[in-house]
C-alpha cells in the first residue's frame, strides 16, 4: 500500500466509522431521513440554487436518483423546484426555511469532532487541518481558511 493510500485509509476510517456513524445513524432515525436525502440536504444548505444536473454530477450519482432524492425533500417541505433564471427549463432545487433549519441542526450534530481528536495537542490539530486544506485546494476546493492562499498542485501523487 502506498503511503498516499495508507494516509487515505485512516483518514476514510476516521470519517465513516465509528463514532461518526452512529451519529448519521441517529440522525437518519430522529428526522426519518435517508443517508442520501441528508447528503442532498447538506449540499444544498452550503450552495442553494443547484440545478437537478449539477447535484447529480456533484455527488456523482444519476441524475434519476437525484429526482427521487429531492422528491423526498419536496414532500417534507424541506426543498422545492424552481426554475432556473437564465433557463426555464432547468430546474433549480432551493431549499425552504424548514429545509435550512434542519440543515443546521444536522450541521450541529455532525461538525462535533471525534472524541478521539482529544488525543492530539493543539499544534497537531493545527497542523492536520493545514494539511488536509492542502488537500482540498488540490481538489480545487478553497475552504474558509484558504482564502487568497493558492496551493501548487501536484501532477502525480508520491509513493
Amino acid at each position: 500500500m502506498s503511503m498516499a493510500e495508507e494516509a487515505f485509509d485512516r483518514l476514510r476510517r476516521v470519517a465513516f466509522e465509528g463514532e461518526h456513524v452512529e451519529r448519521m445513524a441517529a440522525l437518519g432515525v430522529r428526522t426519518k431521513l435517508s443517508p442520501g436525502v441528508i447528503k442532498t440536504l447538506m449540499r444544498l444548505s452550503k450552495a442553494d440554487g443547484v440545478s437537478m444536473g449539477d447535484m447529480a454530477r456533484g455527488i456523482g450519482v444519476d441524475p434519476s436518483y437525484i429526482t427521487a432524492l429531492v422528491d423526498d425533500l419536496d414532500q417534507r417541505g424541506l426543498a422545492r423546484r424552481e426554475p432556473a433564471p437564465d433557463d426555464r427549463r432547468v430546474k433549480i432545487i432551493v431549499l425552504t426555511e424548514a429545509g435550512r433549519a434542519l440543515a443546521a441542526q444536522i450541521d450541529a450534530v455532525v461538525s462535533v469532532p471525534p472524541v478521539a481528536f482529544t488525543a492530539l495537542s493543539q499544534s497537531e490539530l493545527r497542523q492536520l487541518r493545514d494539511l488536509l486544506d492542502k488537500v482540498l485546494a488540490a481538489t480545487g476546493e478553497r475552504t474558509a481558511g484558504s482564502a487568497g492562499s493558492e496551493l501548487p498542485v501536484a501532477t502525480a501523487a508520491p509513493s
